[in-house]
């Protein structure tokens, strides 16, 4: 029978075990909008020093190879092979993991993933960013923020990071991003659209080296997505010089400058006309929109020329709600 190690129970912040030791816990803030939840985590500390690297899963709690993927690391993991320590939280975002939310937090609605690095003084999601954003990412070297498609987002892999104009954080992100041996990545310039309050933009912002990672999706708990996910994070620690080995190649892969978004110009049925990792070129047709009577109300064209990188699976689509992406060299 297996024996359960008793649990750590935190405040605000994990601390570290003893060098060469790995404990794991429960963590809850201070702060009064968060009372009531519970954060699980597990800590490792190597028995010589290194980089700290934060892994965070379950900041959209919908996405399950990726939450899948940090646990069995962190189970599976030998804390006497490790250089440096991790700090992971395996569900960022408890209240949407219970609900089955996609994207959002039923607390308050919002994008967690939008309100990085947060704000005590604001609602729940706010104050959850600025709680982990504080008390884990800031305390880190590094930072590792595992994704995928969620409930009703289809992709094909791959990881992102955000360019800031300083090689000393861009250069180390973009060598994470390659290491993670995905198919893709997207490493976004300086002057570049970017997504407000995500955890790895925010981290860069502060000078922390961060990438975002995406492989699965559909509300789906997968094998070889799961595996995907296991073997970019050690790859990702083995490039850092955290474990002994060199990282896996990725084979054949592409880095691209941007994601762009693919919206709807109006409610109805989105109806997709290509597949992931398919070349388009900038105006192609890639779908369209049919009303609830089957009629054809919108023609969708590709913004860029460039891979398609994810798709919305559900044919349900209200006007401005997000289609897909394509990327662009």
């Amino acid at each position: 029978m297996l024996e359960v190690e008793e649990l750590l129970h935190a405040v605000d912040r994990p601390e570290l075990p003893a060098p060469g030791e790995k404990r794991r816990g429960v963590l809850r803030f201070f702060h009064p909008i968060l009372a009531g939840w519970e954060w699980p985590f597990v800590v490792a500390r190597g028995q010589s020093d290194g980089p700290a690297l934060a892994l965070l899963s379950g900041v959209h709690a919908g996405e399950y190879p990726p939450i899948a993927a940090n646990r069995r690391f962190m189970r599976d993991l030998d804390p006497t092979r490790l250089q440096g320590s991790i700090v992971s939280i395996l569900i960022v975002d408890p209240p949407a993991f219970y609900a089955r939310s996609a994207f959002v937090c039923p607390v308050d609605g919002k994008n967690p993933n939008r309100c990085f690095p947060g704000n005590q003084t604001g609602t729940f999601s706010d104050v959850l960013a600025h709680a982990i954003f504080t008390n884990v990412i800031t305390r880190a070297t590094h930072l590792v923020d595992l994704h995928c498609g969620d409930i009703f987002e289809h992709l094909a892999p791959f990881t992102i990071c955000r360019r800031t104009g300083n090689p000393a954080v861009d250069d180390v992100a973009v060598a994470m991003a390659k290491a993670f041996a995905l198919p893709f990545v997207v490493a976004t310039e300086p002057t570049g659209a970017v997504l407000s309050g995500t955890t790895s933009a925010s981290s860069a912002q502060a000078g922390i080296p961060a990438i975002t990672t995406e492989v699965g999706g559909r509300g789906l708990l997968t094998e070889p997505e799961t595996e995907m996910q296991v073997r970019g994070i050690t790859n990702v620690l083995r490039y850092l010089g955290m474990l002994d080995g060199e990282p896996e190649s990725a084979g054949t892969q592409r880095v691209l400058k941007s994601s762009n978004s693919v919206t709807s110009p109006a409610e109805g049925m989105w109806l997709p006309e290509v597949e992931l990792a398919e070349e388009v070129t900038k105006g192609q047709r890639i779908g369209r929109i049919e009303n609830l009577y089957g009629d054809e109300i919108a023609v969708i064209q590709a913004p860029v020329s460039g891979p398609v990188l994810y798709l919305t699976s559900s044919p349900a689509v209200r006007e401005a709600g997000l289609l897909g992406s394509i990327g662009e060299a």
